[in-house]
């Protein structure tokens, strides 16, 4: 009785401070958000860059939290460089497991620096940006997309370059491929200039 007493307070506690400090609840509700892609150079803005929102399911662990993916939405910029992704609604079916973390952000358009926190996203910031003021955490990025976000990609000038910080087609998630047709299709238009082999594309017979 007191060991059973003992496990149930002890997982009592662990989701109750699981909750709070994920915020984990049955029903996720988030958004929308919005942003402008421009040129760093010229200050003008950017057509057809792709923007993809990334959300992850977060289960905690005694090594730490896993994640693994969850959803994701893309569109892309307009003639002004403007992007808009509307508010994104979830059922999270086991809210004292795990929580919804998201979005997280990449952008992409062949030529320039890809922008995102990781992979080859990484050269935005630590060789290309070091100083920009969007070198922030996760949720503090996040909050800035929902007002209103610029974000300045950097017109790249050699093959060299362009390889250096060409993603991979499974940046910034593996599989689910149907998630993220636009961008897969943006990479192999850059893959091929690059003269690269292109992915597989979704409903292509290789």
């Amino acid at each position: 009785m007191t060991r059973s007493f003992g496990l149930m307070v002890g997982l009592v506690l662990l989701t109750s401070s699981w909750s709070l400090a994920g915020s984990a609840s049955l029903y996720y509700s988030d958004g929308p958000w919005k942003g402008t892609v421009i040129d760093a150079e010229t200050k003008e803005p950017i057509e057809g860059a792709v923007v993809l929102a990334v959300w992850e399911k977060i289960y905690p662990g005694p090594a730490g939290n896993y994640s693994y993916f969850f959803d994701a939405v893309e569109t892309l910029t307009d003639r002004e460089g403007k992007f808009f992704i509307k508010e994104f609604k979830a059922i999270n079916i086991f809210p004292i497991l795990r929580r919804l973390d998201g979005p997280r952000f990449t952008v992409f358009k062949p030529r320039y620096t890809p922008f995102g926190h990781s992979s080859a996203g990484a050269h935005y910031f630590r060789k290309y940006f070091p100083n920009s003021p969007l070198r922030v955490d996760s949720p503090t990025l996040t909050e800035m997309f929902k007002k209103g976000i610029v974000i300045e990609l950097l017109r790249l000038k050699t093959k060299e370059e362009r390889i250096d910080v060409l993603p991979l087609s499974d940046y910034p998630f593996s599989g689910y491929d149907e998630k993220k047709k636009i961008y897969i299709r943006l990479l192999n238009l850059e893959r091929r200039e690059l003269g690269l082999d292109p992915y597989p594309e979704k409903g292509e017979i290789r």
